[in-house]
């Protein structure tokens, strides 16, 4: 794991310096819970200011690791802080609308394929063999001697998530998970109930009415043995995508035009073992939607302004040329 090292010195020598730790639009788990993680190592080695932000909002399925911070929490925080720590993500328009300014250090640790143009970062601790940040963190935390049990709760929740309930993972996936439960008396229970979406009754409706919407709006393409589902909403595009794989479809791809453009898709593990990758194909959607995307092979996304249709379409003839190959 490259950077460890480099961030290791870095930190002996600036315990006085302020931190900003940065999620990534609708932060995910594994997002907030390296950043709660992280933020507890620095607080144990006298680090005194340090604050959590996150672009935009943090997702339902991340809300309960909030009482696990022991620092605040701000949405579109303004960066006054000396050192910026980004987790979760390579790309800057997955911060939007935070700007950071010129003159801070900037730290950045992902799993995620890097990508052409990266985050200039003054340190990068990146591994895309790892199914997750928190994975990356846990590695580090080892390395430099620390760990605690409210961390370990909220890194093994990114793990569970980002590997979609361990339907996406790897040996080193289950060999950070045993050492962590070999460490703590923590139960996987515990950890499927924390990342449970947190949700109201009104919350609820909202995301009923959303599926039924995009059920009525679904189109449904076949290409040779496979069934593809495309759809809009307003909201709660990645819970439709999970949705339609659940009844029957191979691959689902479902976009917003609300405030810019949102396109979420997913994809069943067996198109998965065969090579697809929708985080590369949403990388290449980016620019089309003026924004950015990426992901994971069976889960990805992409934020931008404008253009969906045009964006769905380079993805379903990404998706058929992948097919016509591979299927």
């Amino acid at each position: 794991m490259k950077g460890k090292l480099k961030l290791k010195r870095f930190l002996q020598r600036s315990r006085d310096k302020s931190y900003l730790l940065l999620c990534h639009h609708n932060a995910d788990p594994d997002s907030l819970g390296s950043a709660i993680a992280f933020a507890r190592y620095l607080r144990f080695i006298g680090v005194e200011r340090v604050r959590i932000g996150v672009a935009q909002s943090v997702s339902s399925y991340a809300k309960r690791l909030l009482t696990l911070s022991p620092v605040p929490v701000e949405k579109n925080p303004t960066v006054d802080e000396d050192v910026v720590v980004i987790f979760d993500t390579s790309s800057l328009e997955q911060l939007e609308p935070i700007e950071i300014p010129k003159g801070k250090t900037v730290i950045l640790i992902d799993h995620h394929v890097e990508k052409e143009r990266p985050i200039k970062a003054d340190i990068a601790v990146l591994d895309s063999s790892r199914t997750s940040t928190a994975e990356i963190v846990w590695e580090l935390f080892k390395y430099l001697g620390f760990a605690d049990e409210e961390s370990a709760r909220a890194l093994l929740a990114g793990i569970v998530t980002d590997t979609a309930n361990f339907r996406f993972v790897n040996a080193k996936t289950f060999k950070a998970v045993s050492e962590i439960l070999e460490r703590f008396p923590l139960q996987m229970g515990e950890i499927f109930s924390l990342v449970a979406p947190a949700s109201d009754e009104n919350t609820d409706n909202a995301r009923r009415m959303a599926v039924l919407k995009a059920c009525q709006r679904l189109e449904i393409r076949k290409f040779r043995k496979y069934i593809i589902a495309v759809s809009k909403v307003s909201a709660y595009e990645s819970y439709a995508c999970k949705v339609f794989l659940q009844l029957g479809a191979d691959i689902a791809i479902v976009g917003s035009e609300k405030k810019g453009v949102r396109i979420s898709a997913r994809a069943k593990e067996s198109l998965v073992k065969k090579g697809l990758h929708l985080g590369k194909i949403m990388e290449k959607v980016g620019p089309v939607i003026e924004g950015s995307g990426g992901g994971h092979a069976g889960a990805a996304g992409a934020n931008g302004k404008a253009n969906l249709d045009k964006a769905v379409k380079l993805i379903l003839k990404e998706i058929e040329n992948f097919l016509r190959e591979n299927g």
